[in-house]
């Protein structure tokens, strides 16, 4: 990976003179579609030796909207000489960040967000991204310091003399469907667009590491790439995987049961001994979770050789993985279908334990245009969202100045454009592309950390076929359960949820809550972001193990340690530069 950091000038004299017409300035990725691009720039190409060289073709051919045909995790910065513009963009998912920095005549950019800090010392905290953080986990295109701000996935970043406008090539595919008359056509159309997606990711010559946690995401994952490598389908020799489990955790019978029916070698990381936060490793560029526990995953990828890391993320999203979907009720609503929506709405009541008229009644009001649904209609019920308490601490003059009282801010909506039954989806697959959680954490970025599920034509697939076929009354996953059924021992099979990371984070969090109640001063405190009794009160109810929104807690907590142990080392370098 590219980490060093790279700088152009902006030049307001474009270059006319039938010379070349654009340059690839940096490169970061994989593609994985080399061959259709081959075929469809045909003798526009100049160059095909490697990537960048077929991604400023496909720009050269079709502009900065072409972008869209280049499929894979990947990052780029392209020379217009025409126009005289710096173009910086991101695949659709970002998975290989891009962050930049815009200073007059000049502009820099870096793949490694810490390299571009070093550089630039930037002197001031962007305020908005930490009410990002603060709410919502992360904020969309932007980092912990000013002006340093990151390429929005499916979007690119045009720089010129005359300023800067982003443009988006890739859109959710709201509107497509995909039908069929016989549903086993979309299992054979899901089973061979994963084992693309795998085999995609497989093609170098090092050893692959994956992530093992015993749900069928990454079981899935692991499983088809171990038979692509036995039957030598791919060039990747070997493959092992890596777990973190802890005590009584609930994952490592199916853990143990995957690695033998795989026959492959597995690491297991203990979360006691590296735990999900801790006060020394909270991240160094940015605040992050999972900094230990990553660190002793990264030691074990460099041990076994491994340049390739896969994981199952996305897939919860992508299968269906819904326990109330009932909303796909109003899709019959919304066609007139009467009789069909009493019928659905009946068998989600009898799963849900809840009244046929309450589910009626909710997918009544799904039906309607979004701009008229109620607030809440389409809350997601993954396990993952509202809080038993909304209680946040945040300042109100903070919340005003940031604008988190408008929470547009901090997503699109372009979501609610999609049939009632699938705006959930698409909400969910909106956020989780904006908010770059699929990019990678510090530990990993030497490697070629991916996700199959989130491989491009996958994921447009499966977010076009009927909601009804991903996922049916009792049914979570079931057109995943139908076609990848052979990929799991019997014992996996019959798995129905899978544990959560709620012990470990209470064993981590917990000292570091004592800490904070023993410190004088706290960083989020005096620089105005947090309520200082609202904060104390939380965090003895949170070592007390009562109620205290600990989703929220937790970023507030990852926050203080790493202004006490990363911003400090800013404030002293400007106040050096200053003398």
């Amino acid at each position: 990976m590219q980490s060093k950091v790279q700088i152009a000038t902006l030049d307001s004299r474009p270059t006319n003179d039938g010379s070349v017409a654009a340059e690839t300035l940096f490169w970061n990725g994989r593609l994985d579609n080399r061959g259709d691009l081959l075929f469809r720039l045909g003798a526009s190409l100049r160059d095909t030796r490697t990537n960048a060289a077929l991604a400023t073709a496909a720009y050269d051919y079709w502009g900065a909207d072409g972008l869209v045909h280049l499929i894979g995790d990947w990052s780029t910065v392209i020379r217009d000489r025409r126009s005289g513009t710096i173009v910086l963009a991101s695949d659709f998912a970002g998975v290989r960040p891009l962050y930049y920095l815009v200073e007059g005549r000049r502009i820099l950019w870096s793949g490694d967000l810490q390299a571009l800090a070093d550089a630039t010392a930037p002197q001031e905290l962007d305020e908005e991204y930490v009410a990002g953080l603060l709410s919502y986990g992360r904020c969309p295109n932007r980092t912990p310091y000013q002006g340093i701000l990151s390429v929005p996935p499916g979007h690119a970043v045009c720089v010129s003399a005359s300023g800067t406008f982003i443009r988006r090539f890739w859109d959710l595919p709201v509107v497509d469907q995909i039908r069929y008359r016989d549903e086993r056509r979309y299992e054979e159309q899901f089973r061979s667009l994963f084992e693309e997606a795998v085999a995609v990711r497989l093609q170098g010559g090092s050893p692959v590491l994956a992530e093992l946690s015993g749900g069928l995401d990454s079981s899935s994952v692991v499983s088809m790439a171990s038979r692509l490598i036995r039957n030598g389908a791919v060039a990747a020799p070997s493959l092992q995987t890596v777990s973190y489990l802890w005590r009584n955790s609930l994952d490592e019978p199916f853990v143990r049961e995957m690695e033998a029916f795989c026959g492959v070698e597995g690491f297991h990381i203990s979360t006691h001994d590296a735990p999900v936060i801790s006060t020394d490793q909270v991240g160094h560029a940015q605040p992050e979770q999972f900094a230990p526990v990553r660190s002793a995953a990264a030691r074990v990828a460099d041990r076994v050789g491994a340049r390739v890391l896969l994981t199952g993320q996305g897939g919860d999203l992508l299968m269906g993985n819904w326990f109330d979907d009932s909303l796909q009720v109003a899709g019959h609503l919304r066609r007139l279908r009467l009789g069909r929506a009493c019928s659905e709405a009946l068998a989600w009541s009898r799963i849900l334990a809840l009244p046929v008229y309450w589910t009626l009644w909710r997918a009544l009001r799904g039906a309607l245009p979004p701009s008229l649904a109620p607030v809440g209609v389409y809350t997601l019920p993954d396990g993952s969202y509202v809080a038993k308490s909304s209680e946040t601490s945040l300042v109100p003059a903070f919340v005003e100045r940031t604008g988190l009282s408008g929470a547009s801010r901090f997503s699109s909506t372009e979501w609610m454009h999609a049939p009632p039954e699938r705006r959930k989806h698409f909400q969910a697959l909106s956020s989780m592309l904006e908010q770059r959680t699929l990019k990678a954490p510090e530990p990993f970025q030497h490697l070629e950390y991916t996700h199959p599920f989130v491989h491009r034509p996958l994921v447009e697939f499966l977010m076009c076929v009927p909601a009804g076929v991903l996922c049916g009354p009792g049914e979570p996953r079931r057109l995943m359960r139908r076609a990848l059924a052979d990929l799991w021992p019997a014992k996996l099979q019959k798995r129905r949820s899978k544990g959560l990371f709620g012990a470990p984070w209470q064993e981590a969090l917990r000292p570091m809550a004592r800490q904070l109640l023993q410190a004088g001063d706290l960083e989020v405190v005096r620089r105005g972001f947090v309520d200082r009794t609202s904060l104390l009160s939380r965090l003895n109810r949170l070592t007390a193990g009562l109620d205290c929104n600990a989703y929220q807690l937790q970023q507030i907590v990852l926050l203080e340690f790493w202004l006490r142990g990363r911003w400090p080392e800013a404030d002293r370098r400007v106040e050096c530069r200053a003398a």
